[in-house]
Parts: C-alpha cells; sequence; structure tokens
C-alpha cells in the first residue's frame, strides 16, 4: 500500500492505493492515521479512488479512527470510494457515519469551511 500525504488550508488528505486488508496494509493505514491524530489538525480527506480492495479489517480501522477523531471534534472523510466499498459500508450500515464524497473538489469545499 501507499499512502501519500497533503495539506489544503488546516486539513490533511491521503490519497491511498493498493490494498487494505489484514495485515501490513492495515496496520500501516492505522500507524499512519495515528499519527495525524496525534501531530495534526484539522480533518482528514481519505482519498480512495485508488484502492483496489479492502477487507473487513480494513473496514474495522476506519471506523475505529472515525470514532477517534470524532473525540476530537474532528472528522475522517471518505472521497471516491468505489461502487465495492460503498456496498461494504451499506451492508454493514456503516455508509451514514461516513462523510463520503464522490470527489476531492466536493470534499475540501464541504469540509475545509
Amino acid at each position: 500500500m501507499i499512502v501519500e500525504k497533503r495539506r489544503i488550508g488546516d486539513h490533511t488528505i491521503l490519497a491511498v492505493e493498493g490494498v487494505i486488508k489484514l495485515g501490513e496494509s492495515a496496520q500501516f493505514l492505522a500507524e499512519t492515521l495515528e499519527r495525524l491524530l496525534e501531530e495534526a489538525d484539522g480533518h482528514v480527506l481519505l482519498d480512495l479512488e485508488r484502492i483496489n480492495y479492502i477487507d473487513s479489517t480494513g473496514i474495522g480501522e476506519l471506523v475505529g479512527y472515525l470514532g477517534r477523531f470524532g473525540e476530537r471534534q474532528r472528522r475522517l472523510v471518505l472521497v471516491h470510494p468505489s461502487e465495492r466499498i460503498r456496498r461494504l459500508l451499506q451492508v454493514a450500515q456503516l455508509d451514514d457515519l461516513f462523510p463520503t464524497y464522490d470527489d476531492l473538489e466536493a470534499a475540501t469545499a464541504a469540509e475545509c469551511r
């Protein structure tokens, strides 16, 4: 998994590429989100456009960090989720929990106010 980080205003965009599944990739994502939780301010916009696959472990990490960011009055936002990711969130009844946008422009316009 590859993660590219950049800032727009006070917020961080994480462009993630590859797979998020049980093992190193889910752990790497969790470590990256943990660092952002501790070291940065603002919302995190997680760009999933180049994610090929995510399993329940990856979804679990997202849900866990959604709560942790929320405790600090911050948001974890999903951008460009594939239809598969959207379906996984719907089946798990998590789709209403995550702020989700189809493109980065809409996400930054809504979240960077």
